[in-house]
This record gives structure tokens, sequence and C-alpha cells, in this order.
């Protein structure tokens, strides 16, 4: 997308309007989202007061998911983030479940933002810079670092968030069709080669 045109070059069919180029600190100040800061949740904390409530921290796998809890901070529609930069962006549907401190969030105002869509625009952003200890992603640093082109249309936004999403569900089954194929392929190998005296 150039800064003259202000339009990507893929859109979906029926979408005109452009796009604006945004910091992640303007869209907070004009109340479009909230940034903040999950809070710290220990292993002990986890082990004193058991749940189901998944928790969520800095790590990229598993979704994130660091363990279940008996309390929970959220049950909303949110993205998070890893603060140490090593981890990734997620969308968080609504449901019960809590932000550790190395992650960060965002509420977003539905009716001026998707928040799918802005997940997928933060997770390229995200993708784009260069993390290490001593750069983290704190949302005091991403509010100026990240710069996202964003659609007028709140439609667009909702139609290129669904559309991302689709395409995750899609790569989730296939991954889980291939894993699945990757341990029958073993199975079958150790079952036709047996180890020396079995």
């Amino acid at each position: 997308m150039t800064e003259q045109a202000k339009v990507p070059a893929i859109r979906f069919a029926g979408f005109t309007d452009p796009w604006e180029q945004r910091k992640l600190g303007e869209l907070e100040k004009d109340a479009t989202l909230y940034m903040g800061r999950g809070r710290v949740i220990s292993a002990k904390d986890m082990s004193n007061t058991p749940g189901t409530f998944p928790v969520y921290s800095s790590s990229a796998l598993d979704n994130g998911r660091m363990g279940a809890y008996g309390k929970y901070m959220f049950n909303q529609e949110l993205i998070t983030w890893s603060i140490d930069g090593g981890g990734a962006v997620f969308y968080r549907r609504k449901h019960r479940f809590s932000v550790t401190n190395v992650s960060g969030y965002i509420a977003v105002n539905p009716e001026k933002i998707n928040c799918k869509f802005l997940a997928y625009a933060m997770s390229l952003a995200h993708s784009r810079i260069k993390f290490d200890y001593t750069v983290k992603a704190h949302p005091s640093v991403i509010r100026s670092l990240y710069t996202m082109g964003i659609p007028i249309s709140l439609q667009e936004q909702q139609v290129i968030g669904s559309f991302f999403s689709r395409l995750d569900n899609l790569i989730t089954l296939h991954q889980r069709k291939y894993d699945k194929l990757v341990i029958f392929k073993k199975t079958m190998l150790e079952k036709m080669f047996p180890k020396d005296g079995e």
C-alpha cells in the first residue's frame, strides 16, 4: 500500500474507500481501543486456586496458554501479545480467561474497529519488527512503533478479519491431518522395522 494512494493492491469486491495509515497510539487517543498489561499469575497461584479458566502468557506454543486457573480477568473479545517480543499476537474470542504480566492486551470499541481485523494487522506489524532483550513490545513502545493500514469501512474490516480467520481454521484442520499422518507413518515404520532382538 503506497502512502499516496492509501489503497491496498488486493481487496474484496465492493469496497472502494481509501485506507488510513494509523498508529496504535492514535487509535488509543481517539478511544478506538484501550491498551494494557496483564498481571502476575504464578504457578503457585494456579496450584492454590485450581480451575479451568485459561491463563495466557508470552509463549507462542499452545496458543500462548500457560495453564488454567480458578479465577479470570476477562470475559470479552481481546487481542493479546507477548511483551518479550518472542511470542506472537493472538485474537482471543469472548471467553473467561486471564493474561499474565508478560503479555499486553487490547480491548476495542467494536463500533470503531473490528477486533479480528486489528489482530491480523498487528500480527503483521509485529512480524516486521525485530525485538530483543533490550527492545520489548511494551504497550508504551508499540503505541508509536506499530503503523497499520486500516480501512475506513468497518464492514471491509469485518470481511478481511473473517477471511483470515477462515484461512487459519483451514490451516489448523490440515495441520491436525498432517500430525495424524506423521504419527501413523512412525507407527507403521516401527511395526515394519522392529529393533534387533524384538
